[in-house]
Parts: C-alpha cells; structure tokens; sequence
C-alpha cells in the first residue's frame, strides 16, 4: 500500500508543476510528453494525446495537435503513457514500426488505432524507426538485414544452394521432389520463396532430371497412378 501511495503522490505532484498562465492555449506537460494542458480563462483541463502519438507545441499554443515522436522531440528523460499494444505489429495504437522480424529491414508496419497496414521500402532502402523512414541500406542504419527464410506449412524451406539442371544451367527457379507425392514437387523462386507445383496427369516429378516424366522413368513411383485408382499410366 505504501508503494501505491507514493506512486500516487508523485503523479500528483507531477500534474500540480504545471500551472496555467495567463494566456488560453494548449501546453504540453513539463514531464510527459504525451500530456498536455487545455488552459481557459485560468482553468486547467488534463489531456492525453492518443497511444503512440506526443503533443507537439512547435505548432503554437492555440492549436492542438499530437503527432509521431520522430517528428516532435521530446526532452531528455521525458515519460509517456503506458502502451496499448494490438498483436505483434503494433507496439502501440499509433506510429509506424519495425517488422518483426529482424532480418525483414524493408518491411515496416503503419499502426492507426490499433491497425496495421505493412509497407515496403523501395529497392535498396531499409526502414528506420528512429526517424520514420526509408534510409538507404549501403549507410548501415540496420544491421542484421538478410534474406528471410519463408517456410510453408509443411515444414519446407528453399536450400541456400545452386541447382544445376542436367543442361548444365543453373536453374532461377529451383525445384525439389515432395517426398509424399510422386507428382508434386517444390518452386524456390529466385531461390528464396518457396511454393508447390505439379506435374500434369500422367507423369511424376524426377528428381534427377528436374523434370515431369514417365513413372515408369522414376523409381519408386511406377505404380503411382495405379495405387490412386486410376489405373496405369497411359
């Protein structure tokens, strides 16, 4: 109780610095920088700038207006409300923030009340959270920015490894068999995203030569259609 009580008496004390002037306007709370003070003919109304967002004075005490903290600067040690997180993507109500994953550096989330909408940098830039931009990648801004890893539902994963077709090309588009089915295989496109593909009735995926072909041709799946019901492979 006793922690309670000098919680309560310091945000007390906190609100009690701040006391209107003479003049009517809005101003910003000397502690927390998300608060601020509707000041009228000497009275003194407590407000709270929405989640996220800091009141900004720079615009002049007749005008009342809360904005993002990389525009409005905020003194040092200076506090704000407790945050209202909604999911992972916002850490709070309002702003705009990271991606969660760290390697993901040009991918960010724009947070309004609680909603997000994901936003992509353009090629070579990176998002910095600091500033509420896109930044160029080469500056080093972010660290730890790589390829991510996208995985489907069953477990799969593109190999960070060349294929070469039995051409000799390296193939843009790599493909791996699907253990659980002889006519399916996997697209990593541009090696990196993952997908499912099938081969056209009749034929299976070899994994040798990368490419649909007789049952017969593949071991293991030669009676592939039969065991389906439908019969041997025309």
């Amino acid at each position: 109780m006793l922690s309670f009580a000098v919680l309560f008496a310091c945000a007390a004390l906190a609100s009690a610095q701040f006391q209107c002037g003479p003049d009517d306007g809005f101003f910003r709370d000397p502690v927390q920088c998300d608060k601020y003070y509707d000041c009228y003919r000497g009275e003194q109304t407590e407000k709270l700038c929405p989640d996220g967002l800091v009141f900004d004075s720079s615009v002049g005490p007749r005008v009342e207006q809360c904005n993002y903290p990389f525009i409005v600067s905020c003194p040092e040690g200076a506090t704000l409300q407790p945050p209202q997180p909604s999911g992972i993507e916002c850490p709070r109500l309002n702003g705009y923030f990271e991606h969660e994953d760290a390697a993901n550096c040009d991918q960010y989330y724009e947070c309004t009340n609680g909603l997000a909408v994901l936003r992509t940098c353009a090629t070579g830039l990176v998002f910095d959270e600091f500033t509420g931009t896109c930044q160029w990648e080469h500056t080093g801004i972010r660290t730890g920015c790589g390829v991510r890893v996208e995985v489907l539902e069953d477990g799969f994963s593109c190999p960070n490894s060349t294929q070469v077709h039995t051409n000799g090309h390296i193939l843009d588009h790599a493909r791996y068999i699907k253990p659980d089915d002889c006519r399916s295989f996997y697209i990593c496109m541009e090696g990196k995203y993952p997908s499912v593909s099938g081969c056209p009735e009749g034929t299976v995926f070899n994994d040798l030569t990368l490419n649909c072909d007789d049952p017969a041709n593949v071991p293991g799946c030669e009676n592939y259609y039969a065991e389906l019901g439908g019969g041997p492979a025309a």
